[in-house]
């Protein structure tokens, strides 16, 4: 039977039939109706959750008969299909329906039950990440608006991970996902994302946290454009950045997924505005999506460039300032 069918909903406790609309948790399993986890808001288990708490099928084999109705597995001791809401018959003369039922599909296909056989390994196979998808998205699975067949095409073999953590991030109502390769190798990320607006808006933020330092090596080498700022007051402002850089480091970190899925969005909508055709539209994606090595490349470059040119700045005393970083 599909897993959830017949099962008590983890909100209300009634049962899943075949016409309910079926969301799932995708931290734990737990299925809800679509309504009564929408009233929620989070799954119940959600304490349980860090704590590896899985749901599980509430019954034993021994409980459950089949439905001649809707071929689905249903308890015992109730007198109608938990499923499909059928009477159920005595259970001697719902075994010969079944079996009367299963001997004329047999019959039709040649004495195999393709479509029993394809449903159920349907069931057996469904990808997880899409039940994840429908659980936090619905059924159509849009994502700011946009099918998450086209945000698989536009990041690349990452797309899975990725989408977990979308999913994951809108059932729970927030922004935050850890990211250790925005938290460890900063604007290089974005840029290797693609993700222009917050690559450059990270990279801008970088440099004019060194400033302070450039300022206080222009003094140091006696340079004519120097600020003349006493000593004190660098101290200062060497704290100052020291702060600033832990907590953009932080919301670098933090904040990476959520701004690189606002800066995907937003490509992804001009790409499908200018091409209607799928199949036009799929290469394009995949063109500009993924990830880009010379970027990053691009972005070193750059700061050679700003390097440079800060090196220009300095005074004619560069001994001094080789001596003080010894």
């Amino acid at each position: 039977m599909p897993k959830y069918y017949g099962c008590p909903c983890e909100g209300c406790g009634e049962p899943l039939t075949l016409k309910d609309d079926i969301v799932v948790c995708p931290d734990c399993g737990a299925p809800y109706h679509r309504t009564c986890y929408e009233k929620l808001g989070r799954c119940i288990h959600s304490p349980a959750h860090a704590a590896g708490y899985e749901w599980h099928f509430p019954y034993q084999d021994a409980e459950l008969r089949t439905c001649p109705s809707c071929g689905e597995r249903t308890l015992r001791s109730e007198e109608t299909c938990r499923c499909c809401g059928a009477a159920l018959p005595p259970e001697t003369e719902a075994d010969e329906q079944l079996n009367d039922r299963k001997a004329a599909q047999d019959e039709q296909h040649g004495g195999f039950d393709y479509e029993r056989f394809y449903r159920q390994y349907e069931q057996q196979t469904m990808d997880p990440l899409h039940r994840n998808l429908q659980a936090a998205f619905g059924k159509d699975e849009l994502i700011d608006g946009i099918p998450s067949s086209d945000w698989m095409t536009y990041i690349g073999t990452a797309a899975p991970a990725y989408l977990n953590d979308y999913s994951r991030m809108q059932l729970q109502h927030t922004k935050i996902s850890l990211s250790f390769s925005a938290l460890l190798f900063g604007p290089f990320y974005f840029f290797y994302r693609k993700a222009w607006k917050p690559a450059f808006a990270f990279l801008a933020a970088e440099l004019l946290l060194f400033v302070p330092t450039l300022l206080q090596m222009m003094q140091i080498t006696g340079s004519s454009l120097s600020l003349g700022l006493s000593d004190s007051t660098y101290v200062v402002l060497g704290r100052v950045v020291s702060l600033a850089s832990f907590a953009l480091m932080l919301v670098r970190g933090m904040f990476a997924k959520w701004f690189y899925r606002k800066s995907a969005a937003e490509h992804i909508r001009r790409i499908r505005a200018e091409f209607p055709d799928d199949a036009q539209r799929s290469v394009v994606l995949s063109a500009q999506g993924g990830v880009s090595w010379g970027a990053v490349l691009g972005s070193l470059l750059l700061l050679m460039v700003f390097g440079a040119c800060c090196s220009m700045l300095l005074g004619p005393n560069l001994d001094v300032l080789l001596n003080a970083l010894s």
